[in-house]
């Protein structure tokens, strides 16, 4: 039927015209299927498969995939100002990893962030000196002055416990089974080391009579605690680590850290212990031997990070005034060194994801010690986080925050 665009037609003319050009069209859709049918041999058996169809079945995936690349992973991948989000000026927060996202701590509180800005959860509180502990899906907020406040959190922001303290908090830590252990004030003794089950009840407790209790940490297997005094024999001081079997009660090893005054004790996940002084870092055994000694050669750490990341973190400032990165393994061997262009003022990690910042660039670094990239930051950085996902890293300003990718 050919169409004389000088007249005029009926519908049921048009039907027929587009039933006869339907009916072609399928006949031919119908001859090339047939013909794209295959026979492969696959170990010995004849498959068939039918090449046109499996063609538009991957075009449609690609399709598919097209659309939640740009729907779904661009957007939470791309770096973008959040100015909805309401920062203190100054921007004095401690950034930790919390499953995927960022847990922000300050003295008014604490709060989990996403990587799109968002606050999963918020709890508001007046604190004097915080500090926070994180392991696995417990978060354990200690005011070590004032207040002297212990509560257990989880990761849904559930405050699952507040831990009957009514005496100064030194120091306190907890495992990823969510046991906890402080150190606090004890009359009559140099300071206690207090262990708590996860509904909050004492569980053990061991007094010190020797020295002054400067910190603790609990085993990952609830077995072990590590104490670090301040020890001093009328000449000079000096620490001592006991590390306590909590079953017993009894010690299992000691270690003298001499003319050193330890800062913090740790245990990593392997249950080894890592004490950080403040120019050398000791690795212990579960029982307190001596597996290396970390020699920061006269360099005193500015910062430093031994509990996040699969390596030891030490930002040091050496002899000309420069800031300089060193990097350890935990068996204290050191794999990188890293010096940047600018004055190296922060570090951040987690897992095996390593940034620092100058004043307005952020910078990931290789665990031996190589510039992967750099990130040009339009305000004056205030602090540096990496989230629990390991691509993203949270940059405050005085009252402002961004969000970048970084791997």
């Amino acid at each position: 039927m050919k169409f004389d665009i000088n007249k005029e037609f009926s519908f049921s003319q048009i039907f027929d015209f587009l039933k006869e050009k339907f009916g072609a069209v399928r006949t031919f859709v119908k001859k090339l299927d047939s013909g794209s049918v295959k026979n492969l041999n696959v170990s010995g058996r004849v498959v068939r498969i039918n090449a046109l169809r499996l063609g538009l079945f991957a075009a449609v995936l690609a399709v598919l995939l097209g659309i939640f690349i740009n729907l779904v992973v661009l957007p939470n991948t791309a770096y973008r100002p959040y100015s909805g989000i309401e920062f203190d000026t100054g921007g004095d927060y401690e950034q930790h990893a919390f499953g995927d996202d960022l847990l922000l701590l300050n003295k008014n509180g604490i709060k989990l962030i996403d990587n799109k800005g968002r606050y999963i959860w918020e709890e508001q509180m007046t604190l004097t000196n915080p500090t926070i502990d994180i392991s696995g899906k417990y978060a354990l907020l200690a005011d070590l002055e004032g207040n002297c406040s212990l509560n257990l959190y989880n990761i849904k922001g559930k405050n699952i416990v507040t831990y009957p303290i009514n005496t100064d908090l030194l120091s306190a830590k907890v495992n990823k089974n969510g046991t906890a252990a402080a150190a606090v004030a004890a009359e009559g003794y140099k300071g206690a080391a207090v262990v708590f089950d996860r509904k909050g009840n004492e569980i053990f407790r061991w007094n010190s009579g020797e020295g002054y209790i400067i910190d603790l940490d609990i085993s990952d297997d609830g077995k072990s605690i590590a104490v670090a005094q301040m020890m001093s024999d009328g000449e000079e001081t000096y620490s001592k680590i006991h590390v306590i079997n909590i079953s017993s009660g009894n010690e299992s090893g000691s270690y003298i850290c001499e003319g050193s005054l330890v800062a913090s004790v740790e245990f990593d996940d392997s249950g080894r212990i890592i004490a950080v002084a403040q120019n050398k870092v000791y690795g212990l055994n579960k029982k307190g031997g001596e597996k290396f000694i970390i020699d920061l050669a006269g360099k005193s750490a500015e910062r430093y990070n031994v509990t996040d990341g699969g390596s030891l973190l030490f930002l040091c400032r050496d002899n000309r005034g420069g800031t300089v990165l060193e990097i350890y393994n935990k068996n204290g061997k050191l794999t990188g060194v890293f010096t940047g262009c600018d004055d190296i003022k922060r570090m951040a990690c987690h897992g095996g994801t390593i940034v620092v910042s100058s004043s307005r660039n952020v910078m990931r670094v290789s665990e031996r010690g190589k510039l992967r990239s750099t990130t040009d930051i339009e305000h004056d950085i205030m602090g540096i986080g990496v989230y629990g996902n390991q691509r993203n890293v949270l940059v405050l300003g005085g009252n402002r925050a961004d969000i970048i990718r970084i791997r």
